[in-house]
């Protein structure tokens, strides 16, 4: 067979590759830097056969392969790619609609049980052929001097398709071509897509890198994972939206700004009530900016779609979802369950930024049958936010006040999870300040408004200003402190421990503050002071 048939028979077969399907057209043949997907390619690079560039050129939509498209950024939110997955998994209507609406035929899809994703004449977009194509919807790429693809927005979507069990490289898409450039310097070309919004050379950490760095393909293997951009993902609509006329690379302004702020770390993928806590805290910072705080790049609040305003309703939706006396997982909390993270769905919720109910009925005794403690959490470890017991509502947890301004450490975070027992009261003749007794448990943030049983390990006794406020100290039944039953152990097995809270207390009220602690007691003597408050 002569090299010339040969390249014909290669360019039908990738003429067929990118046949007539759900996308209305066909985009040409494979270029010559991708032939190495068909091994009959590969033969004919080796034998120096030269294959048929494809007609690509700006304001054209084309139909093309995940594999082809170039990313242009180093980073994506992996929970919202997460959560798609997710979705499509359990509900094959939205995976076929958004394949329609990302080729720009909009959501109606007709497909059957045989129909699978990653063959587009199983199914079909009931708008292609009779209604004229949304470019709107179409997920964007430039031509890049090297007859490259760039891919410059659909990171997350694409992603999501190329994750899929039936997804990779090989599957097809739809994108339309914005511009093509021709500087012949790599360096030039990408300071160009920089200035046009076209490209985000920053990695996970929100620090720079070059265009070299970039990733080859798409998918989370690839593409680091930003957490902060996931929490603009989860908070789209309430706080803040996406501004009109649109700005290229939006969410990752607000990423940058964010994780800035100190307050708003990143506490990791331990609980789902963490994370959900995590997102409460930027919540409320981003609720208390102004039109112009700075945010990023010469932008400011209201030029990146700040709203402003309290959307706790949303808050309360993203891990369960509730409608009438049935509870449903919710957007965050299917994301996070593809970590493999535990999501329990409960009847808590906030009536408004200051307020929390905690769906309970009653509040349980101080003191379990096994001998642990009952203890309500008002504040979880790692805020900053001073809540406490609503004396006039016992089962709600309000915002505490002080001078009429709502009360915030100006400190280091609480370094262990803050509440009461309840059904005690400690009177200042015996220590205590007239209120319950109150309790450090140490570990990981616990959800705020839950009642956790816990372990007395000891006792803090404490000075605050003149005034005995003596605290017990707990560890949960599970975690890394649950091994622990009395405040010796806990010396020895995690020295500084003690000396942290103590640099803690006395330094948290700032320079009006003068909280002391005297000594610590043992756990016995923790549990003579909780049963001599009970009443």
């Amino acid at each position: 067979m002569t090299k010339a048939a040969i390249a014909v028979i290669v360019m039908l077969l990738s003429f067929a590759t990118f046949k007539l399907g759900r996308f209305g057209l066909l985009s040409g043949v494979h270029t010559v830097p991708y032939c190495y997907r068909l091994s009959l390619s590969v033969l004919l690079l080796c034998s120096g056969v030269a294959l048929a560039q494809p007609q690509w050129q700006a304001n054209t939509v084309i139909e093309t392969t995940l594999g082809q498209l170039q990313p242009t950024q180093s980073v994506i939110a992996h929970e919202q790619v997460n959560y798609k997955l997710a979705l499509y998994r359990h509900n094959r209507r939205a995976l076929f609609a958004d394949l329609c609406e990302s080729a720009g035929w909009g959501k109606k899809v007709s497909f059957t049980a045989e129909s699978t994703p990653d063959k587009p004449d199983s199914y079909s977009c009931d708008n292609a052929g009779k209604h004229k194509r949304k470019l709107q919807q179409l997920k964007t790429a430039v031509l890049g001097p090297d007859k490259q693809l760039y891919l410059t927005d659909g990171h997350h979507s694409f992603s999501a398709f190329y994750d899929m069990p039936q997804g990779g490289a090989d599957f097809p898409v739809t994108v339309l071509i914005t511009a093509e450039y021709h500087e012949a310097d790599p360096a030039a070309f990408w300071r160009r897509l920089q200035q046009q919004g076209n490209a985000w050379l920053y990695n996970a950490a929100g620090k720079p890198v070059t265009y070299q760095q970039l990733p080859t393909s798409l998918g989370r293997a690839g593409l680091e994972n930003d957490p902060y951009r996931a929490a603009l993902y989860f908070l789209h609509g309430g706080v803040w939206a996406k501004p009109e006329p649109a700005i290229p690379f939006v969410e990752f302004y607000w990423a940058q700004y964010l994780r800035q702020q100190p307050g708003l770390q990143f506490p990791g993928y331990y609980s789902a009530a963490e994370y959900l806590q995590w997102l409460e805290r930027i919540h409320g910072h981003l609720a208390g900016l102004t039109t112009t705080t700075r945010v990023f790049a010469g932008f400011n609040a209201a030029d990146l779609g700040w709203r402003g305003g309290e959307h706790y309703s949303q808050l309360n939706d993203l891990l369960c979802q509730r409608s009438g006396n049935s509870v449903s997982t919710g957007k965050l909390a299917i994301a996070l369950q593809q970590r493999g993270m535990p999501v329990s769905c409960d009847s808590r919720q906030y009536l408004d930024r200051t307020a929390l109910s905690t769906g309970l009925n009653t509040l349980p005794t101080a003191i379990n049958a096994d001998g642990s403690v009952n203890v309500l959490i008002e504040i979880a470890a790692g805020s900053a936010d001073k809540w406490q017991q609503n004396k006039a509502e016992p089962l709600q947890l309000e915002w505490e006040r002080q001078d009429g301004t709502l009360r915030q450490i100006r400190f280091l975070p609480y370094p262990a999870n803050y509440g009461i027992v309840s059904g005690t009261m400690l009177a200042k003749e015996h220590g205590g300040d007239g209120d319950p007794l109150d309790v450090l448990v140490l570990g990981s943030a616990l959800p705020q408004g839950t009642v956790q049983p816990v372990r007395l390990i000891g006792v803090l006794r404490m000075l605050d200003n003149g005034e005995q406020d003596d605290k017990l100290l707990a560890v949960p039944l599970q975690g890394v402190f649950s091994a622990l039953h009395d405040v010796a152990q806990l010396q020895q097995q995690f020295p500084g421990v003690i000396e942290q809270l103590q640099h803690w207390f006395r330094h948290y009220k700032g320079a009006a503050g003068n909280t002391i602690l005297q000594q610590t007691d043992d756990a016995a003597a923790a549990m003579v002071l909780l049963k001599a408050s009970q009443f």
